[in-house]
């Protein structure tokens, strides 16, 4: 898959691009702008915890993990960015050998405790 191949999409600031607790159906590689991601702690406060930027992939964990999503992505500068379909994605983790599939989606499941711990304020 190379970056022509993908489909690209323009957001303005202000856009959701997707929120905590759906099902992921893409992940995004951000060509231009600026993304905030927040995760809402125990009391139902939205806690922003990183910033995604030009050259980054945002929505991956939850395409990999077939799980929801862990955070609410939401545009905070104008984004140009380039739409994985979950199709294309789920293909091109089937291509790698079993123990990479494996330990990229260990890899993410501790991301994902580390995330939700630090948002809580458990760590």
């Amino acid at each position: 898959m190379s970056d022509s191949q993908l489909k690209t999409q323009k957001f303005t600031a202000g856009h959701v691009l997707f929120k905590q607790g759906d099902i992921a159906q893409s992940c995004f590689l951000v060509r231009d702008g600026v993304i905030a991601l927040s995760r809402a702690d125990t009391k139902g406060n939205d806690k922003r915890f990183a910033t995604i930027t030009k050259g980054e992939i945002i929505g991956e964990m939850s395409m990999i993990g077939g799980t929801p999503r862990t955070a609410t992505a939401t545009v905070t500068k104008d984004c140009e960015l380039a739409e994985i379909s979950r199709e294309e994605f789920e293909g091109q983790i089937e291509r790698l050998n079993p123990f990479m599939r494996r330990l990229i989606k260990l890899i993410v499941q501790r991301l994902r405790d580390t995330t939700v711990d630090l948002v809580r304020g458990d760590s």
